[in-house]
């Protein structure tokens, strides 16, 4: 059935990057986006971005990794379109939060387009699931509709994600405009954003310090590429991933359920959240970047 705006609060979902593959962005707000944006490549030999029809890369298979830190981690498979009562939850520029769910969560990853069993690109992604608690029938959905799992507008070259100190962190926006009149500094801008950082979490007496955010998120991202490892180890004529191309999504939080809880939507114009793909020695940094230049 189709679904309208007005019954639908949509998340825009889009990655950018710098003139230089030394930053990628994942840019999720709330926004009416109508199209499917294509995807750009940047990081190749001679500098000119490619570009791959959005419409082209959401029919790729979906995988995730499930149980990343035991000794048997599982690849599970998005159901799309043509799978029983499904359609295809990708979207490369929006996210939709139906109302009558009242909770999402996200979990940050390291997404990997897989050509015939080896890995050619990498993004910043997020997997968003309806859990268990907030389904009407108890049920983990990651296909919870259309436009339901976001994925990312800009990807690099694989051999960018394995250099030393890539990682990714996310941070939640909020517009200063949205701020109640008696609260707001009349000084600032409306178009003033301010971010918390949702992950890495909670470091106690270290959150002022960029540099032990980015230790813990590097490790995390080792530990991902370690999965990636292993599962390339494991690929042979058998595997589904043998052939063609497939997008799979590598966990950066270790435990099942170590997700994230979106914040509630307060009005159409929501929050903004920005996973950062970065190499850079402070993340935060870059969030201050003008727009046109990230």
């Amino acid at each position: 059935s189709e679904v309208h705006s007005k019954d639908v609060p949509k998340a825009y979902f889009n990655m950018r990057s710098s003139s230089t593959p030394t930053v990628l962005i994942c840019h999720l707000i709330a926004l009416t986006r109508a199209f499917s944006a294509d995807i750009s490549i940047v990081g190749q030999a001679g500098g000119a971005p490619q570009k791959l029809p959005g419409s082209y890369v959401k029919t790729f298979t979906r995988w995730s990794v499930e149980e990343i830190s035991s000794d048997s981690p599982t690849l599970q498979r998005l159901p799309t379109e043509g799978d029983d009562s499904f359609v295809n939850p990708t979207s490369t520029e929006e996210v939709w939060w139906p109302m009558d769910l009242k909770k999402l969560q996200v979990r940050p990853c390291l997404d990997v387009l897989m050509q015939n069993g080896q890995p050619k690109y990498a993004m910043a992604g997020l997997t968003v699931r309806v859990p268990e608690n907030a389904s009407g029938d108890g049920v983990d959905w990651r296909n919870y509709g259309l436009n339901s799992q976001p994925l990312a507008g800009q990807w690099t070259t694989f051999a960018f994600a394995v250099e030393g100190g890539f990682r990714v962190e996310c941070f939640v926006g909020t517009n200063d405009a949205e701020t109640p009149t008696e609260t707001k500094d009349a000084s600032k801008d409306d178009s003033t954003m301010l971010y918390e950082r949702i992950f890495p979490g909670d470091l106690g007496a270290l959150n002022e310090r960029p540099s032990a955010h980015a230790m813990f998120a590097s490790k995390r991202m080792s530990e991902a590429l370690e999965s990636l490892g292993v599962f390339l180890s494991g690929i042979d004529d058998s595997s589904p991933l043998s052939n063609g191309f497939h997008l799979v999504s590598f966990p950066l939080t270790r435990a099942t359920d170590d997700w994230i809880e979106l914040p509630k939507l307060k009005s159409e114009k929501g929050y903004t959240l920005l996973c950062v793909a970065t190499a850079e020695p402070d993340a935060e940094k870059l969030l201050e970047m003008d727009e046109g230049l990230v």
